[in-house]
């Protein structure tokens, strides 16, 4: 499940491959909170984002991720906080990423982190279930920050 730029796709984390991330509920409302979710088929909506370059390229790129369903942004208020799907400006550096690859095992997958702070996007706990919460965190690089980029129409 490679990333490739641009593109609509299902995010889903590496350490838990029958997740996704999820806008929960599949809310309008803004502040949303992201969490892992069982994923289905074809996935809903809200655990669809699409990707947009915001600004540079390569591993320099910036990164917007938006809900599907929402058309909000994933934002990241700090470090321990849940990750959100919030209505912002594109040019706020809290909806702003950075998508880079690793490896694990001999799979591609892709950290991403955040153009505000030294944080990347955590599955916390390592949590394997269904409702577990995604949450800004130090960077540490370790499974449970590592995710598949799974192209959607």
């Amino acid at each position: 499940m490679p990333f490739n730029g641009p593109g609509i796709y299902e995010i889903v984390p590496y350490q838990a491959p029958t997740l996704n991330l999820n806008s929960i509920n599949g809310s309008l409302t803004s502040g949303e909170v992201i969490r892992t979710w069982t994923r289905g088929s074809p996935p809903s909506d809200n655990a669809v984002w699409q990707v947009a370059i915001a600004k540079g390229s390569g591993e320099d790129a910036e990164y917007l991720i938006i809900n599907n369903r929402s058309g909000y942004y994933l934002t990241s208020a700090g470090e321990g906080t849940n990750v959100l799907s919030q209505q912002t400006s594109p040019s706020n550096p809290s909806a702003r990423w950075r998508i880079n690859k690793a490896f694990r095992n001999g799979y591609d997958v892709w950290t991403i982190n955040s153009v505000a702070a030294p944080l990347q996007l955590n599955v916390e706990g390592s949590g394997l279930t269904s409702g577990t919460n995604v949450i800004a965190w130090t960077i540490e690089n370790g499974d449970n920050t590592t995710y598949y980029f799974d192209p959607r129409s």
